[in-house]
């Protein structure tokens, strides 16, 4: 299974920071994997909301079909994806501290079946491309503050 959990200090306050995780479409300004996300502008966030993430290059693209499943204002947002080859699950939980908030983000990635063969190149993969998210995340995050 691949795999890629970090943490994050932020001076943001909790309640702005979950707003922008929650909003997944978000993700294609701070995950350098993600080229664009396509979700219908007028939905609430919440569980059930959809988002269409489309990862690679703009001339060859992968979509994958997230959607919330767990939605806890302020404090924890999960997404799933689940295709025939793998499942996707991303939790991401806010803490509050006292100089603002710790986010604390889990990537996972199962393989079925044949494609369970990608599982440790795929971690490895998650490794080095979770630091270049975690590093756009970063810099996203300070702007909230």
């Amino acid at each position: 299974m691949a795999h890629y959990r970090a943490t994050i200090d932020c001076a943001g306050d909790p309640k702005s920071v979950f707003e922008y995780m929650a909003d997944f479409s978000n993700a294609a300004l701070w995950d350098p994997t993600v080229t664009r996300v396509e979700t219908d502008p007028s939905r609430e966030l919440g569980v059930g909301s959809r988002f269409e993430v489309f990862l690679g290059t703009r001339l060859a693209e992968l979509r994958i079909d997230y959607e919330t499943t767990r939605y806890e204002p302020d404090r924890c947002v999960v997404f799933v994806a689940t295709t025939d080859v793998f499942r996707s699950l991303d939790t991401i939980e806010i803490e509050a501290t006292r100089s603002g908030c710790r986010v604390h983000y889990d990537a996972d990635l199962r393989f079925f079946g044949p494609a369970k063969l990608l599982d440790l190149p795929a971690h490895l993969a998650f490794q080095l491309s979770g630091r270049r998210s975690l590093d756009g995340l970063e810099r996203s995050l300070s702007k909230i503050a």
